[in-house]
């Protein structure tokens, strides 16, 4: 991630440093900045956020701990993608709080991690339905919710038939992470 922040502020240099003149080529390399690396990581992050929320219902459906291993496994590759294309921090992603939505972050006072461990403690109906978890606080909506759903402290009763809220939870936040996905791809 370091290297492509580095590589992208250099190129932003080297645009801005040319002359007037070359307005034609810095429209040109920006143009290919966007077709070449800003759309193809927004299409590959909403791919990865339809296998994830995939994933998640499969575990769902049938938890064991294969599913919860494929869910585990497909939730690092959309934590992947999503590294890949968080730094662009311009256009749709910056709307509608989408950016905070899919990774609240930083969170120096743990706010997030508490209000996860919370919604998991209370049971919430609200926030194991995507269509009123996203009225709730942007930071039970996105990853590092869903990482703490997935990973964090019970997260292996998913294997078990034993918890079937916190997979409705986890389920609802990949639904939502699909969704605004989409959102950015579309937009």
């Amino acid at each position: 991630a370091l290297m492509r922040t580095a590589a992208l502020a250099l190129l932003a240099s080297v645009l801005l440093a040319q002359p007037a003149h070359a307005d034609g080529n810095r429209m040109a390399m920006v143009e290919g900045a966007i077709q070449g690396y800003v759309l193809p990581g927004y299409q590959d992050f909403s791919w990865e956020t339809r296998r994830l929320r995939e994933a998640m219902q499969a575990l769902c459906d049938a938890p064991s701990p294969d599913a919860l291993d494929d869910a585990r496994r497909n939730f690092a590759i959309t934590v992947r993608a999503w590294s890949r294309i968080e730094l662009v921090r311009f256009g749709p992603v910056t709307e509608q709080n989408r950016l905070e939505r899919i990774l609240y972050w930083p969170d120096r006072k743990s706010i997030g991690l508490k209000q996860v461990q919370e919604v998991l403690a209370t049971r919430d109906p609200s926030a194991a339905n995507v269509g009123t978890l996203v009225q709730k606080s942007v930071a039970v909506q996105g990853l590092g919710a869903l990482e703490f759903v997935l990973h964090g402290t019970g997260s292996e009763d998913l294997a078990a038939k034993g918890d079937g809220y916190r997979c409705a939870f986890g389920r609802a936040i990949a639904s939502n992470l699909e969704a605004r996905a989409a959102d950015i791809d579309d937009d």
